[in-house]
């Protein structure tokens, strides 16, 4: 059973700093994916706006960024930043392009778990599987732990909370009327923090990461010790 991380963040070590610096980059791949396929969609200005670069500074938003990192630090938590990018949905062909938008950033992430993933298959002899994660060196639960965040990624983005990915997807095709109004501000961070929240203590949003963190390495044709691993090296990261 998967359950929140929460935990009191070890700032004094180099590998949570390493996880969190490996993290932001992962963010910014996301952020990229959706831009991307906007600017396939018909987004023609996703790019002068800087929607198609690497820099992680260009997708700092002070809801996901700042304002959500600084509330699950209050609780106790672990303050990962998230991002946004911002796109001109009225150019965009039609309300399937609108959804497939949306969905490409937990695409990226889900492509970014299978290459971490794979980096760990025993064929390649980095890991060492007989010993314990403790031993590995910390590169090697830096993989795994980047692994498992994005495989939490993937499961809370596609979650059909306002101000996610997955809730981004099924807009178009609600009462915009009631979008409009949930995406505006002070209300769209009231009801994200509180959801988000909410859902997070969910025993089915843990389920599902532990299928997904379970499914991909059986995917790749590796044992369930991979996934074990990739967990234990998250709690590892984070100091638990």
């Amino acid at each position: 059973m998967f359950e929140l991380p929460v935990a009191s963040v070890p700032w004094e070590s180099p590998l949570f700093w390493a996880l969190l610096i490996g993290w932001i980059f992962t963010v910014a791949l996301h952020e990229f994916a959706h831009g991307l396929v906007a600017h396939f969609g018909g987004d023609y200005t996703v790019r002068e706006r800087g929607g198609l670069t690497l820099n992680p500074f260009q997708y700092i938003d002070p809801l996901m960024s700042i304002g959500l990192p600084l509330l699950f630090l209050i609780m106790g938590g672990v303050p990962l930043p998230g991002g946004v990018t911002y796109i001109r949905t009225d150019l965009l062909r039609s309300k399937a392009w609108e959804s497939t938008v949306a969905l490409a950033g937990p695409a990226m992430n889900l492509l970014l778990l299978c290459l971490l993933t794979l980096c760990m298959h025993p064929a390649f002899g980095y890991f060492d599987y007989s010993v314990p994660v403790e031993s590995w060196t910390n590169l090697q639960i830096f993989v795994g732990a980047l692994a498992t965040l994005q495989a939490i990624s993937v499961v809370l983005n596609l979650l059909p909370v306002p101000g996610l990915d997955g809730f981004n997807a099924i807009s178009p095709y609600l009462n915009q009327d009631f979008v409009m109004k949930v995406r505006t501000p002070p209300l769209n961070f009231i009801i994200l923090a509180v959801l988000f929240l909410m859902v997070m203590r969910l025993p089915i949003v843990w389920q599902l990461t532990g299928k997904l963190l379970f499914g991909v390495p059986r995917l790749l044709g590796m044992g369930d010790s991979t996934a074990i691993r990739m967990f234990e090296s998250f709690g590892i990261a984070l100091g638990r």
